[in-house]
C-alpha cells in the first residue's frame, strides 16, 4: 500500500474539484479504487470507472451504485456488478500485463449549488508517520473528540477513512463494525 500515491489522490481530487472539472483521472490502483468507491458510496463524487489513457464513452459512466454490493468485503471485484468498472466492454480492452500501468481509475466529481461537493481531502497518515487507532480511538473520533494529534469529525459532511483487515471503510462504518485500523484520509464536504 503506497501512501504516496494516496497523497497525490488527495491533493490532485481537491485541486480539480476547486477547479470545476467534470471528470479527472488518477492512477488505477486496488486502494485508490475502492477508496473512490467508498467516497462515491458517501456521495462526495458521481462515478467511478476503470479506463486507459483516454475518458471512457459517457455511457459507461454509471453513476449508480449497487447498494447491494458490499465494497468493504475483501472479495469484494469491481467487475462482478458494476457495468461501468468492467472491461467486458468493446469499447475498452482487456487488462493484460503489458497494458497494465497506462490502466486509469476516472472519476466524476460531483457539484451542489455551483459548489463542490468534495471540498477538502487531506492525508492523516502521512507515508513517514502511520496512524493506527483503536476501536475505542475510532468512537471518540466519530463522537467529535481528539484521538492522540488527530482531531475528530466536528463539521457537517465532515468523514473520515481507514483502512482494516476488512478493507477501507468510513470511521463509522468501523464503530459499527467495532474494528480498528489504519486512518487514511479526512473530507470534508461542502
Amino acid at each position: 500500500m503506497s501512501l504516496v500515491n494516496l497523497a497525490h489522490c488527495c491533493s490532485h481530487l481537491q485541486n480539480a474539484s476547486l477547479a470545476r472539472l467534470g471528470l479527472t483521472s488518477i492512477p488505477s490502483t486496488n486502494l485508490l479504487h475502492t477508496l473512490m468507491l467508498q467516497l462515491q458510496k458517501s456521495g462526495y463524487i458521481t462515478s467511478v470507472a476503470i479506463g486507459g489513457p483516454t475518458p471512457p464513452p459517457p455511457s459507461s459512466l454509471n453513476p449508480i451504485l449497487d447498494p447491494s454490493v458490499d465494497t468493504s468485503d475483501s472479495s469484494y471485484s469491481s467487475s462482478s456488478s458494476f457495468s461501468s468498472s468492467s472491461s467486458s466492454s468493446n469499447d475498452q480492452p482487456a487488462i493484460t500485463q503489458s497494458n497494465v500501468s497506462s490502466r486509469r481509475l476516472w472519476v466524476g466529481l460531483k457539484y451542489w449549488n455551483n459548489e463542490p461537493v468534495l471540498h477538502k481531502m487531506g492525508m492523516v497518515s502521512k507515508p513517514t508517520r502511520r496512524v493506527w487507532v483503536g476501536f475505542r480511538d475510532i468512537e471518540a473520533l466519530a463522537r467529535g473528540d481528539r484521538s492522540g494529534y488527530v482531531r475528530g469529525l466536528r463539521g457537517i459532511g465532515e468523514s473520515m477513512y481507514l483502512t482494516t483487515d476488512r478493507g477501507i471503510m468510513e470511521v463509522r462504518e468501523a464503530v459499527e463494525r467495532k474494528t480498528g485500523g489504519m486512518l487514511l484520509c479526512r473530507v470534508n464536504g461542502v
